[in-house]
């Protein structure tokens, strides 16, 4: 099991609608209650880590609490987070085939580690 914890910026509109940002990610949720963004945020961190593992993107990295919160002093800063089994993801067929359509058609830097050209 792995876990993967983000610093998640949230703040409100004037309609007093909730918005949690993962900066890092440029991961976005919103939700009537700090209460509502925050659950909707972590499942979104979820998904996105499951794609990334299962598409074999690179995660960006994590930018520390104390950072997020000296760019961000005028808002509430939390530890959002996600707690994958990388071997319990499998891709479906489907996932499958659109992971290959893009390893054929994405330009790589030359820095391939994984052989996913």
């Amino acid at each position: 099991m792995k876990r993967f914890v983000y610093p998640m910026v949230l703040f409100t509109d004037e309609n007093d609608l909730y918005t949690a940002l993962y900066p890092d990610l440029n991961l976005l949720a919103s939700g009537s209650s700090i209460e509502d963004v925050y659950a909707r945020a972590n499942d979104y961190l979820d998904f996105y880590i499951v794609s990334a593992i299962k598409f074999g993107t690179k995660l960006a990295g994590m930018s520390t609490y104390a950072d997020i919160q000296a760019l961000n002093p005028k808002k509430i800063v939390l530890l959002g987070s996600a707690q994958v089994e990388e071997t319990d993801i499998v891709l479906t067929e489907q996932e499958q085939v659109e992971k290959n359509f893009l390893n054929e058609f994405l330009f790589t830097d030359g820095n391939d580690t994984e052989g996913n050209n």
